[in-house]
């Protein structure tokens, strides 16, 4: 960049710092079940706000985290976080969004509730005029990759714990960079690896393990089944939703497929979850899938999800769904072949 040329992220920055100050506290909230990448963002963005002298700021989300690896990051990281059925928003000055986005299925938010600032990279489309502050940058694979950004322009050190969430942000959100990677995350990964701890990444990606992952396992193996270049498992009723992302990866690298769809039942709804190798219409498919059923849905090119509200018979759902997903992947009429 030449020497006293602005940031692409300059103007940005000061559009949200002139959104989220002066304020005494904030309230920082993420999707309902976060992943890697939302918990990194919302902690990335509190170290930020403190920076900037806010004193009282709080993490929270609506469900909770279920994965093993994203359990190990809140503890290993020691990133504070609290059910937002425990907080009351009335309290905090400020009200900030991140890796989610007000009216998506993905995150839970109470009538009325009003933010003062949102921050994603899922596609969406903002009302004009706009009622909050809004950077929406949906070709970018990770949020992290926003903050990142953010606190470099800032001025605002990043930590060896913080470059680890941030780094671990990126990474598990574009697949170590092999999906929906832009330049800008490849340049703040790479940053990020030279200022993270290597040693608590490790602890993060090699968790102990309860006996509900590998049943999960057993569940998705024995339902999985293939046509074509399709393949499709469910997995039951979950303990928690991010399961079902984490099957639709472990399955999705089965070197014959090119579609990878993961279903199962929770809090009376059936979720599911969509990967693609090639094909740049996963996000595409899940809005056509939800909006058939009367769900939300949506995503990114490669990596999608959703969910679908139960109306009938569970059973009866799940085969109009199964119906509808061989047709829109183009594979009804092909016999399937199970896994096992």
């Amino acid at each position: 960049m030449p020497e006293n040329s602005e940031s692409p992220y300059s103007g940005r920055l000061a559009g949200f710092r002139e959104a989220v100050l002066p304020a005494s506290s904030a309230l920082i909230l993420t999707h309902d079940y976060p992943d890697p990448d939302s918990i990194a963002s919302a902690f990335g963005l509190s170290e930020l706000l403190s920076f900037w002298g806010v004193p009282a700021i709080t993490i929270a989300f609506g469900g909770f985290v279920g994965r093993a690896e994203n359990r190990a990051m809140i503890r290993c990281l020691g990133i504070q976080t609290i059910p937002f059925a425990l907080v009351e928003p009335g309290d905090f000055d400020r009200i900030v969004l991140v890796d989610c986005y007000p009216g998506r299925g993905n995150i839970t938010l109470p009538p009325g509730l009003k933010a003062d600032a949102v921050i994603d990279h899922h596609p969406a489309s903002p009302p004009n005029p706009l009622p909050f502050f809004c950077d929406i940058r949906s070709n970018y694979g990770a949020a992290a990759t926003i903050i990142t950004n953010y606190l470099t322009e800032a001025g605002c050190q990043i930590s060896a714990t913080l470059a680890t969430a941030l780094f671990n942000g990126i990474k598990t959100d574009t697949s170590g960079l092999q999906r929906n990677a832009t330049p800008d995350d490849i340049e703040c990964y790479k940053r990020l690896f030279y200022l993270m701890d290597h040693s608590l990444l490790a602890q993060i990606e090699s968790p102990g393990r309860d006996m509900e992952f590998f049943r999960t396992i057993h569940k998705a193996a024995e339902s999985a089944v293939c046509r074509g270049n399709v393949g499709y498992c469910h997995l039951g009723t979950v303990a928690a939703p991010d399961s079902i992302a984490e099957m639709a990866e472990f399955f999705h690298s089965l070197e014959k497929l090119e579609w990878m769809v993961c279903t199962a039942v929770f809090n009376s709804q059936i979720y599911f979850s969509i990967r693609s190798e090639n094909d740049n219409s996963a996000g595409i498919r899940a809005e056509q899938l939800a909006e058939r059923f009367g769900g939300s849905g949506g995503g990114h090119t490669k990596a999608a999800a959703g969910r679908i509200p139960i109306d009938d018979n569970i059973d009866t759902m799940l085969e109009k769904i199964v119906s509808f997903i061989e047709n829109i992947f183009g594979v009804a009429g092909i016999a399937a072949e199970p896994l096992l």
